[in-house]
């Protein structure tokens, strides 16, 4: 397993590549320097008193005289590899560095998740229903128990994102006396566990159609999560039939809702980015503003697609 370099190692790195490249500069002169003498030294026996000499000695005259050069051409070679090396060492310190942001960014995630869910039990115990507070309270035991395995983790099954998802679906769901239905529509051949997905990354968005979209509503509402799998992605569809990202803005200005500001979608997005960077899978954000014939808003669609690996 190779050595993870952290940044307080870079220094070290630097001081030893400086070090080498002025050593190298300083044996490619030397080199340069003993060449041009022996060829000369060469050329003006030839041009004088020593025409006499040897076929042999003049031969071994004319190696020394190429030698410098090979050196040369082998110093400079190993100069590529050490500025090749430290590339490759630039490139691992860069990667850790955004490992450690999206790993700070989970950690960022989950403690404001869980407050939600803390500030949803506070809820029902001030308003006396003990019933429905101790059945949140042991759903929320569960849902405690599926982040702290996930916690460490950069990337899940998306069967355990979708677990998440249920969970926290449920808990809201009770505590708003079912305001409010949701369902989950995916095919019933598609291997969840088979698909890796950046832990906590659908939640967010259902997180904030509820509160944002569904909450300001009057009546019923729906929130469908819809998982789609062509030959290569896998889309995660968070559809929500509430007032739309227009009139949900207007709210945020009136102050509606303000005690809770929600910065998940903000930070899945740079989490999504930081991810897209470090595996490569291309993953892709669109919010869509549904409307009917007449322009009105008729809700928000939020599709996340991933490349499968």
């Amino acid at each position: 397993m190779k050595p993870v370099i952290t940044a307080s190692g870079l220094p070290i790195i630097t001081a030893i590549y400086k070090s080498k490249i002025s050593l190298e500069n300083f044996l490619i002169a030397l080199a340069i320097i003993i060449g041009i003498t022996t060829q000369l030294l060469v050329f003006i026996m030839h041009k004088s008193a020593f025409k006499s000499v040897s076929f042999s000695f003049s031969f071994i005259l004319w190696v020394a005289s190429a030698s410098p050069v090979i050196l040369a051409t082998i110093i400079i070679r190993l100069r590529t590899e050490v500025r090749q090396n430290l590339e490759y060492q630039k490139n691992r310190i860069e990667k850790t560095i955004l490992q450690l942001e999206a790993k700070a960014l989970r950690a960022q995630m989950s403690p404001h998740f869980i407050f939600n869910c803390m500030n949803s039990i506070k809820l029902l115990i001030q308003q006396k229903e003990e019933d429905k507070a101790i059945t949140y309270l042991s759903s929320f035991s569960k849902l405690m128990r599926v982040i702290l395995q996930n916690s460490d983790k950069k990337e899940i099954t998306l069967f355990e994102e979708i677990e998440t998802c249920r969970l926290y679906l449920q808990l809201e769901s009770m505590r708003f006396n079912n305001r409010f239905h949701y369902e989950f529509d995916m095919e019933k051949t598609l291997d969840l566990k088979s698909i890796m997905v950046p832990a906590l990354i659908i939640q967010p968005f259902i997180e904030n159609a509820i509160w944002h979209g569904i909450m300001p509503k009057e009546g019923a509402s729906t929130l469908t999560v819809k998982i789609i799998k062509t030959d290569r992605t896998i889309s995660c569809i968070i559809d929500d039939d509430g007032v739309g990202r227009a009139i949900a803005m207007q709210n945020k200005f009136i102050g509606s809702n303000s005690a809770h500001q929600s910065k998940g979608v903000s930070l899945t997005q740079t989490r999504l980015e930081l991810n897209n960077v470090l595996s490569q899978r291309h993953a892709t954000i669109q919010i869509i503003d549904k409307a009917n014939g007449d322009n009105e808003s008729t809700g928000t669609k939020v599709v996340l697609v991933f490349n499968e690996e």
